[in-house]
């Protein structure tokens, strides 16, 4: 099997795993013990632990080796500070694009995200909205901002997940209220109306960040 592929498929196994709380914040790791219940030698499971490392969902220590991640309400404050602060950036950037297809991502995302609020499956719905906002992004045209997002975007769903697991089932009032809000922050932008569609983006993510703070306390109390 091509080491790229395995690689692949040990961190999807693991990212799963981490989601559906098979292990506790703060728990320690052990490579030898993950290596034997996937099959695989330990070279696979170190370089999915350094992705799951960047993703933010396991840190190493000194001497001690991989556990999982432990996240306060403060730092998820922070994540979603910055991507917000960026992204608000990427919608100006776009909507003084005179790119005729900057767009076209966006159309495409809105009409997945349509058929997923249509249908009954949570992860489709979440995918959808990962979707648009990688767009959005993309239309920017801005190198940096391609380097950056998408890991914080990343971060923020998985915090989501974990929060709100899709197990759970989907929740058809909220994925229609996103949707709503893609498509305003959508038309406003085919307009160049810059200030409505960073005020739809921001509305929505502190929306989001807002819901996590409210989870993630429960979580801390409990």
């Amino acid at each position: 099997m091509d080491t790229g592929t395995l690689v692949d498929r040990v961190y999807q196994a693991l990212r799963e795993q981490i989601l559906q709380g098979k292990y506790e914040p703060g728990q320690k790791l052990n490579l030898a013990l993950l290596a034997q219940e996937l099959q695989v030698s330990n070279t696979p499971i170190r370089e999915a632990m350094a992705r799951l490392e960047r993703l933010g969902l396991v840190e190493t220590v000194p001497y001690a080796g991989p556990k999982i991640k432990r996240l306060n309400v403060g730092q998820l404050q922070d994540i979603y500070d910055v991507r917000i602060a960026l992204e608000e950036l990427a919608v100006r950037l776009v909507a003084k694009s005179e790119d005729p297809d900057a767009f076209n991502g966006m159309a495409a995302a809105l009409e997945m995200q349509e058929r997923a609020c249509n249908g009954d499956d949570p992860r489709a719905v979440a995918d959808a909205d990962r979707a648009f906002h990688d767009a959005l992004v993309q239309a920017s045209g801005n190198s940096v901002l391609l380097e950056m997002l998408p890991n914080l975007s990343a971060r923020t769903r998985l915090l989501l997940e974990l929060n709100s697991p899709l197990s759970k089932g989907m929740d058809r009032e909220a994925a229609l209220r996103g949707l709503q809000g893609h498509r305003r922050i959508f038309e406003a932008l085919r307009e160049g109306d810059a200030d409505t569609a960073a005020q739809e983006l921001r509305h929505e993510l502190t929306r989001g960040k807002d819901r996590l703070v409210v989870q993630m306390t429960r979580r801390e109390v409990a």
